[in-house]
């Protein structure tokens, strides 16, 4: 099964990939696998980027393989406390879009501030 047929969900401390034609579990991955510790019922938060899957939860982030849950590597984020992490992904063409506007924006505004004083 390929990644890109997937859904992937993350709940009570377990990240699955779902298979998005029949809504089977392709793989379930316990994140106390990978922590070495349960994470329990937290909130956090999951994004895919090529065939990596990031999760964020109770301060720590976590890269898993798309395919198959296998652990990438994972970062504590020591210093940084257990809450929410948000993620952004600057690798899409969304992303990549909104980065361009952004940037030609200020330009604009760097430009046209400079003449009025």
């Amino acid at each position: 099964m390929r990644y890109k047929n997937a859904l992937f969900i993350l709940t009570n401390g377990r990240v699955a990939a779902i298979d998005r034609k029949n809504g089977e579990i392709i793989w379930e991955v316990k994140l106390k696998t990978h922590l070495g510790h349960s994470v329990g019922y937290n909130v956090g938060q999951i994004m895919v980027a090529d065939d990596k899957l990031y999760v964020g939860i109770s301060g720590y982030l976590v890269c898993m393989r798309a395919k198959d849950g296998s652990l990438v590597w994972k970062n504590e984020l020591k210093g940084w406390g257990l809450q929410f992490i948000s993620m952004a992904n600057a690798g899409n063409e969304a992303a990549a879009s909104a980065i361009q506007q952004a940037a030609a924006a200020s330009a604009a505004v760097s430009s046209g501030s400079s003449g009025g004083y």
